[in-house]
Order: C-alpha cells, then sequence, then structure tokens
C-alpha cells in the first residue's frame, strides 16, 4: 500500500475530491518546487548577489566613497539586449488564413506597444543578469479589478515568483509537470477579483509561511517590488497563486464531463471512451467515430488551480483560460549552463572582482584624503601658549608661535610607503576589464560599430566582432520571443472580438470574411471542409468553437523572428528589401516603408504582398493622371534632364547588393545614403 500511495501522490487529486485535500496537494507541491529552489547556486547565493549589486559595505575603512560600477554596466548589459520593439510576424500558407494572418500582424503590433514590452523584457532580463533567471507571463487581465476592457499583458517575474515541479532535464519549466506563479495583489483587487471569497481571503500580515523560501519571497517582495512600505504593506496585500498542471487524466466513465462554465471561452465537454462523436465531413455529409484516449482526456491543454495562502478551499480549479494550452511563464536566461536549473547570475561571477574593486577604491580614496591632511607629530617641550592640537592646519590665517623652526616641529607621521602609485591605478583598469570581460560588456559593445555599412555581402563578416557571449544571449532571446508569439497567436482570436480588432485596425482592414464568418468573433464559424462551393454553411458548425480557433491558430505560423539585438537582423532584412524594390520587384512600397520603420506609412489594400503591390501601382498611376491633367489645365511643360542613361549617368546595374554609406563632407553636407551598383 505504500508503494501504491507513493506512485500516486504526485498526482493532482481529481476535481471530484474535496476541497480540503485539493487545497493541501498544492501546498505539497510548493514545498516540492521550493526545495528544488533552494538545491539552485544562484538561489543560494541570491543575498550576497544583492548585497554586492546594492553596493552595502562591510569593510573597515573610513571612507565614505559608494562607487558602483557593477550597476552601470548590468543596465548596460540589460539595455543592449532588450532592446525589442516586437516579437515576429505571422503569416500562412493556406489561402483562406491569409487575410486572419495579416489581421494578427496588426493587432499584435499593437499589444506589444500598449502593453510596453519592451519595458516588461527588460525587467525580466534585471532579473535574469542579477538573480539567475527572469520570466514573462502573457495573461489576458480585464483591468479597473476585473470590471473594465481586457487587456493583453506581459507580466515580468522573478525566480521567487515561479515554483516549478519535475521539471524535465531541458531545464524549461514549460515543460514541467506543474509551475505556480506568485502574484501579491493589493486586497482590494483580490476582492474584486474574487468576490466569492472576500470573507476568507487574508492578508500576507495573518498568514504563517513555514519555509525559508516563503519568507525570503515575502521579504523581497516588500522590499524591492512595492518599495518598503514599512507599516501597512502586511496588511495590504494578498498572496494569490496560479497553479497549472499537466493534468493527464482521461474519462473512462459511461458520460460525457462538461468542463469550465457554460458561455465561458474556455468551456468544452470530455467524451467518454467509446462515445460516439462527429468525426468530421466525408463527401459533403457529418460523419462519427468511436472517441479514442486522445479525444477523452479530462484536460486536453492545462488545469489551473487558483488559491491564496490562509485558505483552505481553491478560489478556482478548472480548465486553464487560455486556449494555447502551454505553461505560460516564458523564461530568460542570459548566463544558462546544462547543470544550473535556473541558471547563473552573472552578478555571482563577477562579485569577488567588483568587491576587490570597491575596497581598493575606498583605501585610495582613504589615502588621499590621508595625505591632504595628514597625522603630524611635534615636540611639546619648550612650546609655550595653546597646545598646537588644538589648532586646525586647514583653517584659513592659521597663524602658530613655535620655538625653532617649524619644518622641525611638526613632522608627518604618515609613513611614506602609505601612498597612492600608478600600480594602483592599474590594478584597477584591470580589475575594470576582468569585470567587462566575464559580464560579456566588450562583445555587446562590438555590435555598436555594425549599425553602418551592413549589406548582404558583408553581414557575416561584420558579425564577426560580435563574441559568442552576445550571439548565444541573442539566440536565447529570440527562442523566449518565439514562445511568446506562439502563444499570442491564440490569445488574440479568444480574448478581442471583432469589435475590439477594429480599434487596432480600422474598419477597412478587416477582412470580409470575418463578418461572414461571425461578427462577434474573429475565430471562422466553420471549418474549411464545411463548405460546399466556398458558400458559407447555413446549419452550425459540428466543431466546438475552442477546435475551430485552434485550428484558425495552427494554420498562421510564425515567419519572422527580429534579433533582439540592435535589431541587427532587422537592418539586413530593410536593405534586401530596398534591393528587391529598386531591382523592380512586385513589392508595395507600403511594404518597404514599414519595414524602414517609418511611421504612419498608411495601409494599402490587399491580403498577399502582388495585391498590395498591384493596388498601389493602380493608385499611383491615378495620382500621374490627375497631376498630368492638373498641368495640362495649368499650361505647364513637362520640363527635366536626361536621367540616368540617357545622358544623365551610367544606368543602375543592381549587380551587388546595395550597403550604407557616407557621402558630404570636404565642404558638403554630411548623409546618409544607400549604396548600389
Amino acid at each position: 500500500m505504500a508503494t501504491d500511495k507513493v506512485l500516486t501522490d504526485w498526482q493532482c487529486p481529481p476535481f471530484t475530491e474535496s476541497a480540503e485535500r485539493r487545497a493541501a496537494w498544492i501546498e505539497e507541491q510548493i514545498e516540492e518546487g521550493e526545495g528544488w529552489l533552494e538545491n539552485q547556486s544562484a538561489y543560494k547565493n541570491l543575498s550576497k548577489n544583492l548585497r554586492i549589486f546594492d553596493a552595502i559595505f562591510d569593510d573597515k575603512t573610513k571612507s565614505t566613497l559608494v562607487s558602483n560600477g557593477l550597476k552601470y554596466n548590468v543596465r548596460k548589459f540589460v539595455e543592449t539586449i532588450s532592446e525589442v520593439r516586437e516579437i515576429g510576424s505571422y503569416g500562412s500558407d493556406a489561402s483562406q488564413f491569409k487575410s486572419f494572418a495579416e489581421i494578427a500582424n496588426k493587432v499584435a503590433k499593437g499589444i506589444y506597444l500598449e502593453a510596453q514590452f519592451p519595458r516588461q523584457i527588460r525587467k525580466a532580463l534585471q532579473f535574469a543578469t542579477v538573480m539567475g533567471r527572469g520570466y514573462v507571463w502573457p495573461k489576458c487581465k480585464a483591468n479597473n479589478y476585473g470590471f473594465g476592457e481586457r487587456e493583453i499583458i506581459f507580466q515580468a517575474k522573478g525566480p521567487l515568483d515561479v515554483i516549478p515541479v519535475q521539471v524535465p532535464e531541458s531545464n524549461d519549466v514549460q515543460d514541467a509537470y506543474a509551475v505556480t506563479i506568485y502574484e501579491y495583489m493589493p486586497i482590494a483587487e483580490a476582492h474584486g477579483r474574487f468576490p466569492l471569497f472576500q470573507s476568507e481571503l487574508r492578508p500576507v500580515s495573518a498568514v504563517s509561511y513555514n519555509s525559508r523560501v516563503q519568507a525570503r519571497r515575502v521579504d523581497f517582495a516588500e522590499k524591492f517590488r512595492y518599495g518598503e512600505q514599512n507599516r501597512n504593506w502586511g496588511n495590504l496585500y494578498c498572496e494569490i497563486r496560479y497553479t497549472f498542471i499537466r493534468d493527464i487524466r482521461i474519462n473512462t466513465g459511461s458520460s460525457e464531463i462538461p468542463m469550465g462554465d457554460p458561455g465561458t471561452s474556455w468551456y468544452y465537454k470530455v467524451p467518454y471512451v467509446g462515445q460516439e462523436i462527429f468525426g468530421g465531413i466525408r463527401n459533403g455529409q457529418p460523419a462519427t467515430r468511436r472517441a479514442t484516449v486522445e479525444d477523452c482526456r479530462i484536460y486536453p491543454f492545462l488545469r489551473l488551480i487558483i488559491s491564496s495562502r490562509g485558505l483552505k478551499t481553491p478560489m478556482y480549479d478548472g480548465p486553464a483560460f487560455d486556449w494555447h494550452g502551454v505553461m505560460p511563464p516564458v523564461q530568460y536566461d542570459v548566463d544558462d549552463w546544462a547543470w544550473e536549473g535556473i541558471g547563473r547570475s552573472l552578478v555571482q561571477d563577477v562579485g569577488s572582482i567588483e568587491v576587490t574593486k570597491r575596497k581598493l577604491e575606498r583605501k585610495i580614496d582613504q589615502v588621499i584624503t590621508t595625505t591632504l591632511n595628514p597625522p603630524l607629530g611635534y615636540d611639546r617641550t619648550g612650546t609655550g601658549g595653546p597646545k598646537i592640537e588644538n589648532f586646525d592646519i586647514f583653517e584659513e590665517n592659521v597663524r602658530a608661535g613655535l620655538d625653532g623652526e617649524p619644518k622641525k616641529t611638526l613632522q608627518s607621521l604618515l609613513p611614506e610607503e602609505v601612498r597612492v602609485t600608478q600600480e594602483h591605478f592599474k590594478f584597477l583598469e584591470m580589475l575594470s576589464a576582468m569585470e567587462k570581460e566575464q559580464l560579456g560588456i566588450n562583445d555587446l559593445g562590438n555590435l555598436a560599430s555594425l549599425k553602418l555599412n551592413l549589406s548582404g555581402e558583408n553581414i557575416d563578416k561584420a558579425l564577426e566582432p560580435v563574441g559568442p557571449i552576445a550571439k548565444g544571449i541573442a539566440a536565447g532571446m529570440e527562442a523566449a520571443n518565439a514562445k511568446l508569439a506562439y502563444m499570442l497567436k491564440f490569445m488574440i482570436p479568444q480574448w478581442f472580438d471583432t469589435k475590439r480588432i477594429i480599434e487596432y485596425v480600422g474598419p477597412d482592414n478587416i477582412s470580409q470574411q470575418v463578418f461572414d464568418f461571425d461578427p462577434r468573433s474573429l475565430v471562422p464559424s466553420h471549418m474549411p471542409e464545411e463548405y460546399v462551393d466556398g458558400e458559407v454553411p447555413t446549419t452550425p458548425s459540428g466543431y466546438s468553437q475552442l477546435e475551430r480557433a485552434r485550428h484558425f491558430a495552427k494554420n498562421m505560423r510564425l515567419i519572422s523572428i527580429p534579433s533582439t539585438l540592435l535589431k541587427l537582423t532587422a537592418q539586413s532584412e530593410q536593405l534586401k528589401y530596398l534591393q528587391l524594390k529598386q531591382m523592380k520587384a512586385p513589392i508595395s512600397w507600403n511594404t518597404v516603408l514599414k519595414k524602414l520603420g517609418i511611421e504612419n506609412a498608411g495601409e494599402v489594400k490587399g491580403n498577399t504582398e502582388l495585391e498590395k503591390f498591384m493596388n498601389e501601382e493602380i493608385e499611383m498611376l491615378k495620382l500621374q493622371s490627375m497631376a498630368a491633367k492638373m498641368a495640362a489645365e495649368l499650361g505647364l511643360g513637362q520640363g527635366g534632364g536626361p536621367g540616368q542613361g540617357k545622358g544623365g549617368g551610367r544606368p543602375a546595374t543592381h549587380s551587388k547588393p546595395p550597403k550604407v554609406a557616407q557621402k558630404g563632407g570636404a565642404g558638403g553636407e554630411p548623409r546618409t545614403v544607400l549604396k548600389g551598383s
């Protein structure tokens, strides 16, 4: 029996178990995850790393100098790698989804701007740099304490806020069995979002914490996340916990199980094994088949339990709200290793260098200060009047009467060996260079010189001075950004209705298919195989909204992930589009201008690039015709020079990719130009 208990204790109790048992299981899983966290080196050195980062001194020197070159270097590091403008863009090979992909791209860009994505990713990278790992949690949140408009946000979290259980060899929390995310919510907001539990919710000060990790998490939240409010913080905040579980139970009963609340986007029914279910369209007619084990998973995506410390029952236990079905926290590591569960803190590696540098700087300051006012010794025999120690030699207009020669009476007691020499400053320079090398500052700094003269033929060569640290961090960040983009393509059709989509893209840019399918939702009302001769069916779809939505989102694939380091890849992409446009490729100027980051470039109708090009060309011909007509009416002639290739210079061959170059100078106006061949 004991063996059976061990084999099943790891599983989350079914929702038919008592609320007390399910709440107790959450506490057990949190303790298990915290035990895993405690053994990570970044966690063990957390307090030490924070003290070094905050320049808290414990040396014996009397210097008041507080230097913190480490903080500047870390900030420079984070600001460089967090320069992100957007995560990626979507496309589709299926013609019926191309217009939806275009709409999703525009909405996603609006979300990035509204949610201040660069700011949130910077916070996650700050956590990663100093504490070992940072997370970004994309979530739909109704503002005004749950009663306002929905918005998609990117919430930054630290290693103390995300507690995984059963993390696999990949060390990726998205592959874990269960993940708990902590949020310290103002008590007024907690009452607004969980109105049925207002009488049971307890503030932080009213509950006890049994483990060191729990106590440290609360202390960190109070001191660093909320500005150390001293008196009332513990009375004004509640600890809310979101536990996501990869529950693998199967409905082996004899009846369907409804999951979630009817009317919500996450509601669905779970068939039992062997039940006759809708099996798609065959020969234009609906068909049935027997439900398999895969069809009968009670939680085909994720299970979510929302709890709060001090409550004996969960506040929610059911299907996770989001359609994407993956663990929501996306991890960002800047110094990851195969044997480090949450990566390493960069402060941990340069801490001893920074401490040594600070001690030397403070000693140099103390020595220099002492040499400006050294301790003096004198022979008191034969001196009359007041004692010489009562005089301050740095006071103005000091006059002291002495017997004998003053230089023989006063003598500095500071040994000649105690002085600042050139070797000390060389040692400081060496320590600073070591710190920058460990942090990879030089690797990142080399990227600044790549803003100009990048083209297809020399981009690989230009990347050579960029060190492996910068390239590794960029690759890791792009992988994390791709995960966010994957989740977002499910969240947009789930949480934004057509009215909200119009607010982002405007009514003229909404495809007519959206209204044909369902005026209230971006999710198609039917699957492609349900259409007969391209006509929208008059009967309801045999597929659920969730099935149609996932099919819709899966047909939109991520087609580009811009580089996050000084938009290096974006510059190469810009030059590529400029070259193609110069070679008369069927690409609209509207697309080229957007690639160049030109704001308010306007919109051109068309779902494909070819359609946009053709519509733009037609509009340009209309403008030329109007201009010619106006010129004729005004009696204006058609003047101008011969142009290139007609006596006005050699025509462009476009045999080589263009590159950015500088012209002017030597009396001319300096300017940046695109140099072609």
